[in-house]
């Protein structure tokens, strides 16, 4: 089977027409320099989750000066929340014996403030999960990424 001389010169005018696209600008032809996600945080806001977020950063902070043997350990404070004040984001995170857990990370919280070490920013750490394996076990992934090597 021959081909006729159009079908090759066909192939050579859509390549044609491909790169005059790509060579004219269109974003089709750009390599993505950035994956875009989904958001986030797909769901609205509460009081609770945000101050969650907040205190994430501030174990990052923590974590970094600890691991660092940065002096500056020495006057890291984490920021003291009620978090049985906060509203959920919804009711089913307020489980049996979330206020004991709120007050036990507020006993952790305080331990830290007085006295800033790798031990007690560990029990804050571990404060965070205990709550979180009963209540809102999403987090539970990131808080892992919070404990210090071993």
């Amino acid at each position: 089977m021959t081909r006729g001389p159009l079908l090759g010169s066909g192939w050579l005018i859509v390549a044609a027409v491909l790169m005059a696209q790509c060579a004219g600008g269109d974003a089709s032809c750009e390599p993505q320099s950035t994956p875009r996600l989904a958001p986030a945080q797909p769901n609205r806001t509460s009081e609770l989750a945000e101050s969650m977020r907040m205190l994430d950063a501030e174990l990052l902070g923590v974590k970094t000066l600890v691991e660092n043997s940065d002096p500056a350990l020495q006057e890291a404070q984490f920021t003291d929340i009620d978090f049985t004040q906060l509203a959920p984001t919804d009711s089913s995170m307020l489980v049996e014996g979330f206020t004991a857990l709120s007050k036990a990370f507020a006993h952790h919280v305080a331990a830290f403030n007085a006295a800033p070490s790798s031990e007690t920013y560990s029990a804050v750490v571990g404060g965070c999960e205990a709550c979180h394996m009963k209540a809102c076990p999403g987090p539970l992934e990131r808080i892992a990424k919070r404990h210090l090597a071993d």
